[in-house]
């Protein structure tokens, strides 16, 4: 699911631009999260509990989204999901400096082998980073929030137990779509999106964002964020996979 947001944001972000996109893709989550939601019984933050929530939403979901949606105007969906594989090093250095957590020899072998495989990866791309530093820059600044904001929400998710995966996902999926909603009035449309950039949004809603937040949201509260980090390791098998299928990009 996460591997195919890219194939996604590059089919629809050039009708849509950047802020559009994820306006469609954060509303069609939250709808789709606060319906589930209903249906089963659970409840919408309260008080307090929306502070942590809209710390989320900024920097864990309206920032990080857009950041990834503009660097899909010039930036291949492979190279993209490679980068967001740096996501669990950023996060095991937030946890070292803020949490003061011990890294343990093979987690820092782990670390080092992670970072070696994605660097391997990205220059087989041959990016010209000069011309895409902009994006690059983009696209790294969003995965540098998911290591420091993975180990914010395993802090909130330990001192307030009443703020559960599911109050998570469904406060900091509306906050975004409150946040992002202005931009979508200054950057509107670039022209009418056809019905398979519909298609796409949608899919990016419903899966690679609804479904994929309460998911990883519950993983997180279980395994903490370490471990859950380590899951968008997956991230460049699909993103790459889907990019070469659909898209006609180069498997270096």
């Amino acid at each position: 699911m996460w591997g195919s947001s890219f194939l996604f944001m590059r089919v629809a972000v050039p009708s849509m631009g950047a802020p559009a996109l994820v306006e469609g893709r954060v509303l069609i989550a939250a709808l789709a999260i606060t319906v589930v939601g209903w249906c089963t019984g659970q409840r919408f933050p309260r008080g307090a509990e929306w502070r942590p929530c809209i710390m989320i939403g900024t920097f864990y979901t309206a920032l990080p989204l857009v950041l990834w949606a503009w660097a899909a105007h010039t930036t291949h969906a492979s190279l993209l999901s490679i980068i967001n594989a740096t996501a669990p090093l950023f996060g095991a250095v937030v946890s070292v400096l803020w949490f003061r957590e011990k890294l343990t020899m093979p987690g820092v072998l782990g670390l080092l082998l992670g970072f070696a495989g994605v660097t391997v990866l990205v220059s087989g791309e041959g990016v010209d980073a000069r011309a895409n530093a902009p994006a690059l820059v983009a696209a790294f600044g969003a995965a540098i929030l998911y290591g420091v904001m993975a180990n914010y929400t395993g802090a909130v998710q330990r001192t307030h137990r009443s703020v559960t995966p599911w109050t998570q996902a469904i406060g900091s999926m509306w906050v975004a779509v409150v946040l992002t909603a202005p931009l979508v009035v200054v950057f509107p449309f670039h022209h009418t999106p056809p019905p398979s950039v519909w298609a796409a949004v949608a899919a990016l809603g419903l899966l690679s964002t609804g479904l994929a937040y309460v998911m990883y949201f519950r993983f997180l509260a279980r395994e903490g964020a370490a471990t859950a980090l380590t899951a968008t390791y997956l991230i460049p098998l699909f993103g790459t996979l889907w990019g070469a299928l659909f898209l006609d990009e180069r498997i270096g």
